[in-house]
């Protein structure tokens, strides 16, 4: 009976909760549910899976790797500043409140799931759900089957924004290259997050991607160089067919595919100074300024995505949590990164794919797939794991009381 129980929660554990990490790690629940697809609540899913991975978690005696407990601090800050706390007063403070808790609960729920004896199998299965939840939504849309994105010609899927597919297809891909050890099968994962990342006509998405895939396929091309050159074969006319594709799309209607069809010619050309944004550098400067007003304290969680937009990590962090906060995620996305460097580079694709996009994202530390890729990766990289049991202490023996003999 025990042995049958072992075998349910392990199957739990791998395909129950690692669906409901993909789920919420490539945004589907969200984006069916903004378009009208899904009757689910977003509200109603994420505490749901919470519940789940606890009592998953209660009842598979969880092992914890704490060097990525640790890494749930700049979470517990945020939360804390904005429902204690509540430094920055604006119209969505409300909603800001509730989507850091959200996160907390998604963070918990990840590192549930880890602490399970298939945690680790879980999570890879939910690397490559993610990748194809992300890519076949792009699809989907540009099929016409539905409408994700916020930004008219630039295909986003689930995720609502075109700049965010990359990010999670390059993180999830990290993940891939971590945890399968089979090159054929990365490189099926690369071929399925090509389409995702190639809609959103992202230009530092794309960069990333080859920057990404690129360097996995040059340190095992020597073992698996014949089938590099067949595949290859393959994949360079559907390549030049899917660009060709997305030149014709960026030919209708001059308004408002303007931007995508230069986006297209400056990934086209490599001319890095229309990679450039004009809008952005702006942008950045502004937070910049706001910054130096309060440069220690900061001005408190909220203000990078309302009345500013740096489009930086680093400043983002700065401008909301001051120097501590600036701090706390240095030390969340690079202690890993070196530890990895001088473990001989495990989980490294991971890790390069969330230090990539930190000078030019700013929200990521809300979406649940952050998390999912940061503590995915801490877990390969320290495979240490402990386990908290509460034992009552040892009574000492009291010493035999010698006997009394009272004289009458």
């Amino acid at each position: 009976m025990p042995s049958q129980l072992s075998k349910c929660l392990d199957w739990l554990t791998v395909w129950v909760g690692g669906t409901f990490i993909a789920l919420l790690a490539a945004d589907a629940i969200i984006g069916t549910y903004n378009v009208g697809l899904s009757p689910i609540k977003p509200s109603v899913f994420t505490p749901m899976v919470f519940l789940f991975t606890s009592v998953l978690c209660l009842f598979s005696r969880p092992r914890f790797c704490l060097p990525a407990i640790l890494l749930i601090a700049l979470p517990v800050i945020r939360t804390i500043d904005v429902a204690l706390l509540d430094r920055f007063h604006y119209s969505g403070s409300q909603e800001m409140q509730m989507s850091c808790l959200r996160v907390m609960m998604v963070v918990l729920s990840i590192v549930a799931l880890l602490s399970c004896p298939q945690g680790l199998k879980a999570m890879k299965w939910a690397a490559v759900l993610t990748i194809l939840l992300t890519s076949g939504s792009s699809i989907a849309e540009l099929a016409g089957l539905a409408k994700f994105t916020s930004i008219p010609g630039r295909f986003s899927g689930f995720n609502g924004h075109p700049n965010s597919p990359p990010i999670v297809l390059c993180q999830c891909l990290g993940l891939c290259f971590a945890l399968i050890p089979s090159f054929r099968w990365n490189m099926a994962m690369v071929a399925a997050a090509l389409p995702g990342v190639a809609l959103t006509y992202g230009r530092s998405g794309m960069v990333i991607y080859a920057f990404i895939s690129g360097t996995y396929i040059l340190m095992n091309a020597r073992k698996n160089l014949g089938f590099l050159l067949v595949s290859a074969g393959i994949a360079l006319p559907l390549i030049v067919s899917g660009l060709a594709i997305m030149d014709q799309l960026t030919s209708q209607g001059p308004i408002k595919n303007k931007d995508t069809a230069d986006r297209l010619e400056a990934i086209y050309s490599l001319d890095f100074e229309k990679l450039k944004s004009r809008d952005r550098a702006k942008d950045l400067m502004d937070a910049w300024e706001a910054v130096m007003k309060k440069p220690v304290l900061g001005h408190g969680v909220g203000a990078a995505s309302s009345n500013w937009a740096p489009h930086n990590e680093y400043v983002a962090m700065w401008l909301e949590l001051g120097m501590p906060g600036l701090i706390v995620y240095l030390l969340t996305i690079y202690v890993p990164m070196l530890s990895s460097l001088m473990r001989g580079g495990t989980a490294i694709y991971a890790f390069l794919a969330i230090l990539a996009f930190s000078p030019i994202a700013q929200g990521r530390v809300m979406d649940p797939h952050f998390y999912f890729a940061l503590l995915t990766a801490a877990h390969i990289l320290w495979p240490q794991r402990y386990r908290f049991t509460f034992r009552q202490a040892p009574q000492t023996p009291r010493p035999a009381m010698a006997p009394m003999h009272r004289t009458f």
